[in-house]
């Protein structure tokens, strides 16, 4: 009938409003629990030991600044560096280095092993690894594989920045430190403020292939890794001046790179244009720690920053027999303690101290980004 028809649509169209009501009723509840939610994580007081060290890093303030672009030592200022605590005046330089990697023929023959037998190996990969946090100019190394005869040898590569030429020396011997406080034997001037104490603040890499156009290939991998690295498996030589690494430890490490989920793998073609990575702290105590006798190698065994890792893969052009040629630049920031009444001492100011700024660090290694006509990583 008619009516009842009417009477119907009436009952639906008013059931729909009370539903309507009741989502809007239940929206409103979430929003106000969320809006809660964020009120409670607001901190009430300052955070004691408890929360600092027990309740995980998940939990605590972050001990180093964040954010896109950041660590980006090519653009930003070293004057733009922030600290979590007050470490005082210090001086801010910029190191720079510029390098090539060389590709080399394929090696093949034979290497020792740690339990005293031998192995054989055939390729041409090379190793570079770049970590700032050393006291003195080195910044990084590259180690090859070159053929001796029947053996299998490294050359290794030191790249280091010549602005950094006058930090340290790295040495442990207290004897020596006890005369020379810069740890020099040889200086005349015994003076015991003349050592330079120094902190990375950010370091930097950008890489390109620059080998011709019909030589490109191969694979490139990258990675970032905040734990330690041992390049030789004794001590000869003493901790902060090993002997040359084993073949097995820098095939060991390459072969961890190769099966790491964090890595990641560029060919020789997308290296064409610039890329870049950025290193980020590994450990709030040794970041902040001024110190005047970390070796290159000390610093990648207890990092105060990452260590990036790259791998340039075996591969053999067609036309030149060797792997592809790579141009390497290198930027570090540091914050330095002169000698009090020299150039530089006077030149010292007091690195901010404040909130970090939001964001968090991006899990891949590498990552074009147009800038300027030029393909670039800023993170």
């Amino acid at each position: 009938m008619p009516g009842n028809k009417g009477n119907i649509s009436s009952a639906t169209a008013q059931a729909r409003r009370q539903q309507s009501l009741r989502d809007k009723a239940a929206a409103q509840a979430q929003s106000s629990m969320y809006q809660a939610a964020k009120m409670r994580s607001i901190p009430k007081k300052l955070q004691d030991q408890e929360d600092l060290f027990t309740k995980g890093a998940l939990r605590s303030f972050q001990f180093a600044p964040r954010g896109q672009g950041y660590y980006d030592a090519f653009v930003q200022k070293p004057e733009s560096a922030v600290v979590s605590s007050t470490v005082g005046p210090a001086t801010l330089v910029t190191g720079h280095s510029s390098d090539t990697i060389v590709g080399s023929a394929m090696a093949a023959g034979d290497y020792g092993l740690a339990s005293g037998g031998m192995a054989s190996h055939t390729g041409n990969a090379v190793l570079v690894v770049f970590n700032p946090g050393a006291s003195d100019a080195s910044i990084a190394r590259a180690y090859h594989l070159v053929q001796n005869g029947s053996t299998i040898q490294l050359l290794e590569q030191t790249i280091s920045c010549v602005q950094f030429q006058d930090f340290g020396p790295t040495v442990t011997s207290t004897s020596t430190l006890a005369t020379n406080m810069d740890g020099n034997s040889a200086a005349t001037q015994l003076d015991p403020a003349r050592r330079i104490e120094s902190i990375p603040l950010r370091g930097s890499l950008r890489m390109r292939n620059i080998s011709a156009a019909l030589e490109v290939g191969g694979l490139v991998r990258v990675m970032r890794y905040n734990g330690g690295l041992a390049l030789n498996r004794d001590e000869n030589g003493g901790a902060d001046n090993p002997a040359l690494p084993h073949v097995e430890n820098i095939l060991q490490i390459s072969e961890m790179i190769r099966d790491s989920p964090r890595t990641v793998t560029y060919s020789g073609h997308d290296l064409c244009s610039v890329h870049q990575s950025n290193c980020y702290p590994a450990d709030f105590v040794r970041s902040m720690k001024f110190e005047t006798d970390t070796s290159w190698y000390e610093a990648i065994r207890a990092p105060a920053m990452c260590s990036i890792l790259v791998l340039i893969d075996n591969f053999v052009s067609a036309t030149t027999n060797r792997n592809n040629t790579y141009e390497m630049n290198f930027s570090v920031h540091r914050a330095a303690r002169f000698t009090p009444g020299s150039l530089l001492h006077s030149m010292a100011r007091s690195l901010k101290v404040g909130k970090h700024p939001p964001g968090e660090h991006d899990k891949k290694s590498l990552e074009p980004v147009t800038q300027g006509g030029t393909t670039v990583l800023r993170k």
